[in-house]
């Protein structure tokens, strides 16, 4: 056995917890097609977006119900993860298990009984703002308010329910505020180390160590834009993996590659990131031709270059998906 088939062969014995997808949350997204794409490549368990900040309260439920229903629809490929238990069985019968997530407090309305509507639907993880201020907390392309009053009682509310506490897309001052408020690990699912790459929406090292010292970890981001220079190798991502792991440990870092299927775009991501120049401001790159992602299918390439780099296997374990399922176990149960 060569060493690549000697890795994929761990992989594929391994979990593998992808903490963030980058499709475009409709409730005309067909989920069977988009889910092959991880399935096929070993993916155990991902987080789907069912809402972000440019949306109404009324579009991310409506995505979430039809969610849950084509999930209903594909028993013996996928199913909807509630608990730990939901998830170990799904990867023991084969089949991927998928949670929600939102992508920003504008989901809520204002309304903080929102919040246990959603957990109801299926989300388990939630950010508070997704790059622009809401009534929850700062972003981080805008002047970052720092966590409100409202914020605080979100974070309270997350923390009884069992939903976690996700950090990516926010100002610095408001995702130092939110882990300190929390009093559960809470986690930035799709971030980089702005130490390798200076973009706002990376973050920096302490960010990083507030983050680990709360119990939580930092999913590695695959768009190219957050990267490098639109750059997406493997050794690339090797890079910001090891970055985190060399400040906080292998423990605290996971996979949240925010990947976008081929023909997931669905409504078309170039258009809404022209149409709303106020959430994806100018100078940032997110007018770059051809923006590349890092898929589910360079993970073992990852796990080749990071065990050449020291790794063990448990190290390797953790980070695909032990991690993640450590953090689940604190916050959702």
């Amino acid at each position: 056995m060569t060493a690549s088939e000697a890795m994929a062969d761990f992989c594929a014995r391994t979990l593998i917890w992808d903490c963030h997808a980058g499709i475009a949350p409709h409730p005309d997204v067909a989920l069977s097609s988009c889910l092959s794409g991880w399935r096929a490549c070993g993916v155990d368990f991902i987080s789907l977006n069912i809402g972000f900040d440019t949306m109404g309260w009324h579009d991310c439920v409506a995505t979430a119900r039809s969610y849950a229903r084509q999930l209903e629809e594909m028993p013996d490929t996928a199913v909807l993860a509630r608990t730990l238990e939901d998830v170990r069985a799904a990867q023991a019968s084969g089949k991927i298990a998928v949670g929600f997530d939102i992508e920003g407090a504008n989901a809520l309305n204002g309304d903080l009984a929102m919040v246990s509507h959603y957990h109801d639907l299926g989300v388990r993880q939630m950010l508070l703002a997704y790059n622009l201020n809401t009534l929850a907390a700062g972003g981080c392309h805008d002047d970052d308010c720092g966590l409100t009053a409202f914020g605080r009682e979100v974070v309270r509310d997350m923390n009884h329910l069992g939903m976690v506490v996700d950090l990516s897309h926010m100002g610095r001052r408001s995702s130092l505020q939110a882990i300190e408020a929390s009093n559960r690990p809470a986690i930035f699912s799709h971030s980089n180390a702005r130490a390798l790459r200076d973009h706002p929406r990376n973050i920096d090292d302490d960010q990083i160590r507030a983050c680990a010292a709360s119990g939580g970890f930092v999913g590695l981001n695959g768009i190219g834009i957050f990267l490098g220079d639109n750059d997406t190798r493997d050794d690339v991502l090797a890079d910001h993996v090891c970055h985190i792991a060399d400040l906080v440990g292998p423990e605290h870092v996971a996979l949240g590659l925010d990947w976008i299927p081929p023909g997931a775009s669905l409504p078309d991501l170039a258009a809404l990131l022209a149409s709303r120049p106020d959430f994806w401001p100018p100078g940032n790159g997110y007018d770059t031709p051809d923006i590349a992602f890092a898929g589910p299918g360079q993970i073992t390439g990852l796990c080749r270059i990071l065990s050449a780099r020291g790794w063990t296997e448990p190290d390797l374990q953790a980070f695909l998906g032990g991690n993640a399922l450590r953090v689940a176990a604190r916050v959702w149960a």
